[in-house]
């Protein structure tokens, strides 16, 4: 019997033992190239081109194929990461936005969420409040739960449900250990948190008469802008085209136990 190379080419005998074995056993598993291409509705020299499932097409994969999403992609899914919540499959990745104030981020950040649920990514939101924030009203019952004194106050309806937890004299905490306290997700999108090491696209826009925050701040990996900027060294991109804006923050998230936080948690 001939072995499965005898049959290929010099090239496609590379492009195959080059393959990552999660990619290998979605094939297998969808009975061949042709077919996986044809249930995530792609082109087949689009799949036959990928080394390893693209994190943006993980999910689309593990519903196409029934192969779990740690064994496709055990770099952003596998057992290596810290587990959250009841689904201990699920490595929840971060990523950042930065940017001063006005430049568009929240914009931006509404365009993005329904653009990666479309891609099947499960999305959540983290964002750091530079001042004292109240969510609760004066006079409901409550904010008079924890006028007295209540730890937590949980209010639950039939809609949504939400945890007031008042530090108090607690410290500030920080980028993990509220990440850990969400539900798993795919990715959560981080606004704040500045001097926290993790990667970050900075948003830019020309009217907003601002400096850049690149290069004093090692961890923008790009920069998402509406001017040219020959000078920066690292890649920028349009900010008007989200679906670009979408592979790049897929593509540079990282597990949230790589993000290290500063001593301090002021001036974030």
């Amino acid at each position: 019997m001939l072995s499965l190379y005898a049959s290929l080419s010099s090239s496609e005998t590379r492009k195959v033992t080059m393959r990552d074995p999660g990619l290998s056993e979605a094939i297998r598993a969808a009975g061949g190239v042709s077919e996986l291409a044809r249930q995530l509705g792609i082109s087949q020299p689009s799949v036959s081109n990928w080394l390893r499932v693209p994190a943006e097409r993980v999910v689309s994969v593990e519903n196409a194929t029934g192969i779990h999403r740690a064994v496709l992609r055990p770099d952003l899914y596998g057992a290596k990461g810290i587990d959250i919540g009841e689904d201990a499959g699920v490595q929840m990745r971060i990523v950042g936005l930065a940017g001063w104030s006005g430049s568009g981020k929240t914009t931006l950040i509404t365009k993005l969420i329904p653009r990666l649920i479309a891609r099947g990514v499960k999305v959540s939101t983290l964002k750091h409040a530079h001042h004292g924030f109240d969510l609760d009203q004066p006079g409901k019952d409550s904010f008079f739960h924890r006028a007295a004194g209540a730890s937590e106050v949980v209010i639950s309806s039939a809609k949504r449900w939400a945890i007031l937890h008042e530090l108090r004299d607690e410290s500030e905490w920080d980028l993990r250990n509220l990440v850990a306290k969400m539900s798993p997700v795919d990715l959560v999108l981080v606004e704040g948190f500045k001097r926290d090491a993790f990667p970050k696209l900075e948003i830019h826009r020309a009217a907003n008469n601002k400096p850049l925050i690149h290069p004093e701040d090692p961890h923008i990996v790009a920069i998402a802008t509406d001017v040219s900027l020959p000078q920066v060294r690292v890649p920028v991109i349009d900010l008007n085209d989200v679906e670009a804006i979408a592979d790049l923050l897929l593509e540079c998230a990282v597990p949230v136990h790589s993000a290290q936080a500063t001593a301090s948690t002021t001036s974030r």
